[in-house]
């Protein structure tokens, strides 16, 4: 895979600043028309954001860095599709995706956007990857599954800050598996949840050590219904897991939240119906004392975002436009802010 550093500078519209307009929006960015973002971060230690996607007509990638609105440095990646990026405390960034060969792939960026490593990741030949995280460490921890005809295995690997695979495991959660995202706490350990097959779904919440030993793992089983972990949020003392749960061949999904202690034990339960329709959490993102969601109603194709109080009721719901595509909620301090594309330029949304 080779790097190149495009000097191509494609129109930036004026940056409006991180403080919502009257209407209620900022814009971030406009993107040249062959531009397709798919994921965004924001680095808390240089205010900068970087925006990640694909370039129309190629098998090609880019990355683009701004601060305050000024145009820093753009980055195109030959033979990589990007599917996720990530920022560490020292601003090296982190890109998860698939290279020419079709095998997955991290890769590892320097503040000025030049590669510093990239490593293969493969546990079968059809592996499919799910969320990463980086700690203060440098050490970056993927998680996915590997299918098997009617049988999936969660993997997780951890790599080193010099490129080095130093940890990875296959575990053994259920017959079948699809974990949704991994969390890494200040002490080391892990936190995964996802969805679990037996006869029906189950969402489950798990543990597991420094070196991938699991502690414990909980199920959420509501008889015969569907259930399912999609998110997870930390703090100093509870997991907080999000999913969904509904009849078997209705789907209908309500949406369900489990507390736990760090020990497995369950102080909180609640369920919700958010939409009015079938609820499906996309991203479940924590600040403060509120929760914020962004939800898709799966039988209308409606979207929403959800200020939620410490009980999970709703203090505030906006519908998405359709001329909207959500892309990310995002913590800036202490604000919390939806951002989304509107033919092909970038905005940035108060949560409140």
């Amino acid at each position: 895979m080779k790097l190149i550093l495009s000097f191509f500078v494609f129109a930036i519209l004026t940056f409006s600043s991180l403080f919502p307009l009257s209407s209620g929006d900022s814009v971030l960015y406009a993107l040249d028309e062959g531009y397709v973002v798919k994921d965004l971060s924001f680095d808390v230690n240089i205010d900068s954001f970087y925006l990640a996607g694909e370039i129309k007509g190629s098998d090609n990638s880019f990355i683009i860095k701004s601060k305050d609105g000024q145009f820093l440095r753009e980055q195109a990646i030959e033979n990589f599709k990007i599917y996720k990026i990530l920022n560490d405390k020292y601003s090296n960034t982190y890109l998860l995706g698939a290279s020419g060969d079709g095998n997955s792939t991290l890769v590892k960026l320097t503040s000025s956007l030049s590669k510093r490593w990239e490593v293969k990741i493969k546990f079968s030949d059809m592996d499919a990857l799910s969320s990463f995280t980086v700690n203060d460490n440098q050490e970056i921890t993927i998680l996915g599954y590997s299918t098997y005809k009617r049988e999936s295995d969660t993997f997780v690997i951890k790599v080193d800050r010099n490129g080095k695979v130093i940890a990875e495991k296959i575990l053994d959660i259920g017959p079948f598996e699809r974990p949704y995202q991994i969390q890494e706490s200040d002490e080391g350990d892990f936190y995964i949840t996802g969805e679990s097959k037996d006869k029906n779904y189950d969402m489950f919440v798990c543990k597991l050590t420094k070196d991938f030993e699991i502690l414990w793992v909980d199920y959420f089983d509501n008889g015969n219904w569907e259930d399912g972990g999609l998110s997870l949020e930390l703090n100093s003392e509870d997991v907080i897991a999000t999913g969904y749960s509904g009849k078997e061949g209705w789907y209908v999904f309500d949406t369900v939240f489990l507390k736990y202690s760090k020990e497995g034990n369950v102080s909180t339960f609640a369920r919700k119906s958010f939409s009015g329709g079938s609820d499906w959490i996309r991203q479940f993102k924590r600040n403060g004392d509120y929760y914020y969601v962004f939800l898709w109603d799966i039988l209308t194709g409606k979207e929403y975002t959800l200020k939620l109080d410490y009980y999970f009721d709703i203090l505030t719901k906006n519908e998405i436009a359709k001329e909207e595509t959500p892309l990310k909620i995002i913590n800036i301090r202490d604000k919390t802010y939806l951002v989304f594309l509107r033919q092909n330029t970038v905005y940035i949304r108060d949560l409140g």
